[in-house]
């Protein structure tokens, strides 16, 4: 058993090693991520689980995390129907950062959102799951009114003149993203893409949104 043990740490290490850079994320716009996801919360992280499977396995890593939130009602920003009546939740993620395991701190406050299967609630960093005190506040507002007004909105980053247009894709409810394509980018920060009353989506013009785009030397598209 010891030697069996041992080949299956041997394997499962090298597996580790390959796989190390395999958690590949995109970097959607969080309104994106918003829309796509089945629960939207702002929650304390305020106990953390790790799972290391069966005892005779002798895993040095874990392979699951649970991590208990808790939540105040008015802090579901979406999902409330799959939420319950409780004001604390089990959210699972992989125990592994190369299987794209979230890892939260102890006490903090984030938004955090996932998927639902079989009644239990799942997430990973390709999620959106930032620390809520470094949210931008127009961020703060897009997930309490403004994100889910786009939700029949699409964004798109394109980058240059010859963007590579999806067909799958609708115009009408599309927003291009053009520029940098990460979280500190104007339209991550600022950018809420809105449909208008006929229904075609536009970007959302604001102050600050403006205001980035001309320090940056971009412009709304």
């Amino acid at each position: 058993m010891k030697q069996y043990n041992f080949l299956l740490f041997l394997v499962l290490t090298v597996l580790c090693v390959r796989s190390a850079h395999s958690c590949m994320c995109d970097f959607p716009h969080p309104q994106n991520k918003f829309c796509s996801a089945d629960f939207v919360i702002k929650a304390t992280i305020v106990k953390e689980e790790l799972k290391f499977g069966d005892e005779s396995m002798d895993i040095p890593f874990p392979l699951q995390k649970n991590y208990t939130v808790q939540f105040k009602k008015r802090d579901i920003f979406k999902g409330s129907s799959l939420l319950g009546s409780s004001d604390t939740l089990v959210i699972k993620t992989s125990g592994t950062p190369w299987n794209c395991g979230e890892t939260f701190t102890l006490n903090k406050e984030y938004v955090i959102s996932g998927f639902v299967s079989d009644s239990e609630f799942f997430t990973n960093n390709c999620q959106w799951n930032p620390e809520y005190l470094t949210l931008e506040p127009h961020q703060r507002r897009g997930i309490r009114y403004m994100y889910e007004q786009g939700c029949n909105c699409t964004i798109h980053h394109c980058r240059g003149e010859n963007c590579d247009f999806p067909q799958s894709l609708n115009p009408d409810q599309t927003c291009i993203w053009p520029g940098s394509y990460n979280t500190n980018d104007c339209y991550a920060k600022y950018g809420f893409c809105l449909p208008d009353i006929f229904g075609v989506c536009y970007w959302k013009q604001n102050r600050m949104l403006g205001g980035c785009l001309q320090r940056e030397g971009g412009v709304l598209p």
